[in-house]
C-alpha cells in the first residue's frame, strides 16, 4: 500500500449537488474526508489503533479551491497525498479530477494529532502507533482568512444529523452552514471560487452557537461562529465574479 498517494473514482450523486446540479463544498469535503479515512484504514491507522493509543486526528484548518463546477452524474477521480508533520501539523492535499485529468477542485487540509485524555497536541505519535506519512507537501493552498466586522445572522445547532461518532459537529457541515448564509441570489448565480475554514473548538452534539457574517468584497464573505466569548470557527467563502 502506497502511503504517499491514494485514489478512488466515483460518479457524483444528485444528492451531493445543489439546485444548479453542482457538487456542494460540503459534499466535496465529505468525499475528501472519506478517502483520507479509507487510506488510513488500509495503512493500519484504524479506529482500534486510535482507541488503544488514546489519540485522534483533529482538523485545524483547510482551504478549498474550485476551478470548475463538478456536476451530478460526472465520473471523477479523487486523489489524496498526505505529508509528514511540520511542527506537529499533518498536511493532506486532495484533488478532484475529471476523466481527462483536469483538476476541478483541490483541498488542502491541516490536521493535528491529540491525546484524547489530556487534549494535548502530540508532536510525536505514541511508540506503538504506526505513522507512515514521511513525504514533504506536494502542494499547499492559501489557508489565511480575510476578516471583517461581522454581525449576527443566525443561531445554529449541532443537531444529531450534523454530528459524527465523536459526538460533535462534523467539520464538513460548517461548509454547509456558510453556504446557506450567503445571499441566495448570489450563490445561485455564481460558482464557488474558494472556501477557507479555521477550526477553534468543537461544538458538542446538541449545543448551539451564534453565526456572524461580514461582506469582504462584492462576492466574498467572512463568517465566525461564537458562543459568548468562545470562538468555534472562522471561514471565508468567495464566489466567482
Amino acid at each position: 500500500m502506497n502511503a504517499d498517494f491514494y485514489s478512488e473514482s466515483f460518479t457524483v450523486k444528485a444528492y451531493e449537488c445543489d439546485a444548479e446540479a453542482r457538487m456542494t463544498p460540503g459534499a466535496i469535503l465529505r468525499r475528501a474526508q472519506q478517502i483520507s479515512t479509507d487510506q488510513c484504514d488500509l495503512l493500519g491507522l484504524t479506529n482500534e489503533v486510535y482507541a488503544r493509543t488514546h489519540t485522534a486526528f483533529l482538523l485545524a484548518k483547510l482551504a478549498v479551491e474550485f476551478y470548475a463546477p463538478v456536476r451530478a452524474g460526472q465520473c471523477v477521480t479523487l486523489a489524496t497525498r498526505p505529508s509528514a508533520p511540520q511542527r506537529a501539523v499533518y498536511g493532506r492535499y486532495t484533488t478532484l479530477c475529471a476523466q481527462d485529468g483536469t483538476v476541478l477542485s483541490a483541498v488542502d487540509s491541516r490536521w493535528i494529532l491529540v491525546d484524547t485524555r489530556t487534549k494535548r497536541i502530540l508532536r510525536r505519535p505514541p511508540e506503538d502507533m504506526p505513522m507512515p506519512f514521511v513525504q514533504p507537501p506536494v502542494c499547499e493552498l492559501d489557508v489565511s482568512l480575510v476578516k471583517g466586522e461581522a454581525q449576527p445572522v443566525a443561531e445554529e445547532t449541532a443537531f444529531y444529523t450534523r454530528c459524527d461518532q465523536n459526538r460533535h459537529m462534523n467539520n464538513t457541515y460548517y461548509a454547509d452552514i456558510v453556504c446557506d448564509h450567503v445571499p441566495l441570489e448570489r450563490i445561485a448565480a455564481h460558482a464557488h471560487a474558494r472556501l477557507a475554514v479555521v477550526y477553534h473548538s468543537e461544538v458538542p452534539m446538541g449545543a448551539s452557537f451564534t453565526l456572524l457574517r461580514a461582506q469582504t468584497g462584492e462576492n466574498g464573505w467572512y463568517f465566525v461562529g461564537t458562543d459568548g466569548e468562545k470562538k468555534h470557527f472562522e471561514a471565508n467563502l468567495t464566489l466567482t465574479e
